[in-house]
C-alpha cells in the first residue's frame, strides 16, 4: 500500500466550525484505506506454522566404524507448539529414520528433505498417544512396534485383532499393564496405524527411534551409507487441530 496513491483530499482534514464532523470524516476515511494493510498484517501471524527442526549431533557428513554407537540430539522449534530447548516439545513425537543406502550416493550428494513419514499409519503414530506407551525398538509400558510385528505376520486376521484391541483396550496379552481403549479413534486410523505396524517395524535396512536424544546402535557388518531423517510433525491450531505441519532435517553418515 502506497500512501502516495492516496489523493491529498483525503489527508486534508475539513474540521471547521461549520464542520465539526471533518476530523470525525478524517478518521474514519484513514481506517478505511489502513483496513487491507491492517488485515495482512494479522494474517502474518495467525494461523499454523511448520516447525524448525535440525539435527545437532553427530554432524553431517562424518565417518564412523563400523558397529559404532553415535549419540544423536535433535531440536525443534515451532510457532505455535513451543522450542524444545525449554523443555515445550513433546521428545516422544519427534522421530528419526536411519535408512541404509544402497550406495554411497548419499554421502556424495546433499542429503533431501523428504518425508519419511509418509504413510497414513505412521503419520498419525506420531501425533497420537501411541509412544507414550511403545517404543520402536525397545520395551516401555507395552511392547515396542518391534516385537509386535516379529510376533503378528501382516494378515488380514492379525490386522483386525489388533485393531480390536486398540479400539476397545486389552489386558494380559503382553504384560500386566492394561491397554486403555481409544473410542476418540476412527476404523481408518486404528487400521493404517496396524498395518504400518506389521509391515515397517522390522523392514531391513530402515529403523527408527523417537526422542530428541538417544543412542543409536550400528551392526558391525552394516557397512556402507546411510541417511538419517528427523521429523516433527506439529499439532495444529486452536482452531484448526486437524491441520498438521511438519518440519524434516535430513544428513548423512558413512560406516566404514
Amino acid at each position: 500500500w502506497n500512501p502516495a496513491s492516496v489523493p491529498r483530499s483525503v489527508w486534508r482534514r475539513k474540521s471547521t466550525k461549520s464542520d465539526p464532523l471533518g476530523r470525525s470524516f478524517f478518521i474514519c476515511t484513514l481506517t478505511i484505506l489502513l483496513l487491507p494493510v491492517l488485515f495482512s498484517y494479522q494474517a502474518s501471524f495467525t494461523g499454523n506454522h511448520a516447525p524448525a527442526v535440525k539435527i545437532i549431533a553427530p554432524s553431517d557428513r562424518t565417518s564412523y566404524k563400523a558397529g559404532a554407537t553415535i549419540p544423536y540430539q535433535i531440536s525443534v522449534s515451532d510457532p505455535e507448539d513451543g522450542d524444545s530447548k525449554y523443555d515445550e516439545i513433546n521428545g516422544k513425537e519427534v522421530v528419526l529414520e536411519i535408512k541404509r543406502l544402497k550406495d554411497n550416493s548419499g554421502i556424495k550428494n546433499p542429503p533431501g528433505k523428504n518425508d519419511p513419514v509418509n504413510d497414513p499409519g505412521l503419520s498419525f503414530m506420531t501425533v497420537s498417544n501411541c509412544f507414550n506407551c511403545h517404543n520402536f525398538n525397545s520395551k516401555s509400558i507395552g511392547p515396542s512396534f518391534f516385537e509386535i510385528s516379529k510376533r503378528y505376520p501382516a494378515t488380514k486376521a492379525n490386522i483386525d485383532t489388533l485393531s480390536s484391541r486398540i479400539k476397545n483396550g486389552s489386558s494380559g496379552i503382553w504384560v500386566k499393564e492394561k491397554m486403555p481403549s481409544h473410542p476418540e479413534l476412527t476404523a481408518e486410523q486404528i487400521n493404517a496405524t496396524v498395518r504400518w505396524i506389521l509391515k515397517n517395524s522390522a523392514v531391513r535396512d530402515i529403523s527408527y527411534y523417537n526422542g530428541l536424544s538417544g543412542i543409536i546402535q550400528f551392526a558391525p557388518d552394516k557397512k556402507g551409507s546411510y541417511l538419517l531423517t528427523a521429523v516433527y510433525t506439529d499439532h495444529g491450531t486452536a482452531g484448526e487441530p486437524a491441520k498438521h505441519l511438519k518440519g524434516f532435517d535430513s544428513i548423512t553418515l558413512e560406516l566404514k
